[in-house]
């Protein structure tokens, strides 16, 4: 099962502040790589470069950071849990920038 994306595109809006919460993640190895590893450089927006139209360019070869079931296999994580923690983070995200509740993610 694939996460259950809601296609907001906050998360590519606001790729410059998760590469700048590198740091932060050094407890979970595997997502400070991603992060470390990310390729593209952010717009000055803070987002992806890679987002046109709210869209991923690169969605099939997108980076280990964007793709939410093959980070968690890597991690560790059982799929539930990591999904549940996604959709809490997406939720928040959602929240703060103001999208309607249509886009919240549910597990």
């Amino acid at each position: 099962m694939d996460f259950p994306c809601t296609g907001c595109g906050v998360c590519c809006q606001k790729i410059r502040d998760t590469l700048n919460s590198a740091e932060t993640m050094k407890s979970l190895p595997v997502l400070y790589k991603a992060i470390k590893e990310f390729p593209y450089e952010p717009n000055a927006d803070g987002s992806c470069s890679m987002l046109e139209g709210n869209r991923c360019s690169v969605y099939e070869n997108r980076p280990l950071l964007c793709n939410v079931r093959k980070l968690g296999e890597l991690s560790g994580y059982h799929q539930t849990t990591w999904y549940s923690l996604n959709a809490l983070t997406c939720n928040v995200l959602i929240d703060e920038a103001g999208l309607d509740e249509s886009y919240f993610v549910t597990i």
